[in-house]
């Protein structure tokens, strides 16, 4: 992705000192179409931002996937701006702020399939899974199962994530 003229500039935004949450959702929201693609039937929402103050009640991004005319939740994602990458309790914030929205969207769907989400931030993205019937998100299985992926040291690992989210998810 980030031989990708726009993606790239995107990440170089996030790299520099001060950048805000706003840089990390550029970078998705001009990334992840082209892995969930309209011809493969997804469509990708981004949040609109609330006022300062006011409580977040959705994650940054969520991809829906027509599956029988039906528009499902299948991965959503959370953004924090860069600068915190280090602190843990920035990553277990984020991780419970997906978590509940993930089970609200479990609630939403009827809670019989596997979601998936992510957690961004800065240049460093985790993925997880939750399966039916837990409560807790799980660390989702890959060449280095909880690793902080950065997005451009670890590209080949994100690419290969993203597609399998695609695989999974469209089946």
């Amino acid at each position: 992705y980030l031989a990708k003229p726009i993606p790239k500039f995107y990440y170089d935004r996030i790299k520099v000192a001060g950048s805000l949450e706003t840089e990390v959702d550029n970078f998705w929201n001009n990334t992840l179409p082209h892995y969930f693609t309209q011809d493969k039937l997804y469509g990708i929402e981004q949040e609109q931002r609330p006022l300062q103050g006011v409580v977040k009640q959705r994650a940054n991004f969520t991809i829906r996937y027509v599956r029988n005319g039906d528009w499902k939740k299948v991965v959503l994602l959370e953004d924090k701006k860069r600068g915190h990458e280090t602190q843990p309790s920035n990553w277990s914030d984020a991780l419970e702020q997906l978590t509940n929205y993930l089970k609200l969207v479990r609630a939403e769907q009827g809670g019989n399939e596997t979601l998936y989400g992510a957690v961004t931030i800065g240049t460093y993205v985790r993925f997880y899974h939750l399966t039916p019937g837990e409560q807790t998100m799980q660390d989702y299985p890959s060449p280095v199962t909880g690793k902080a992926y950065e997005l451009k040291s670890d590209e080949e690992n994100v690419h290969e994530i993203l597609n399998e989210l695609v695989s999974k998810t469209s089946s």
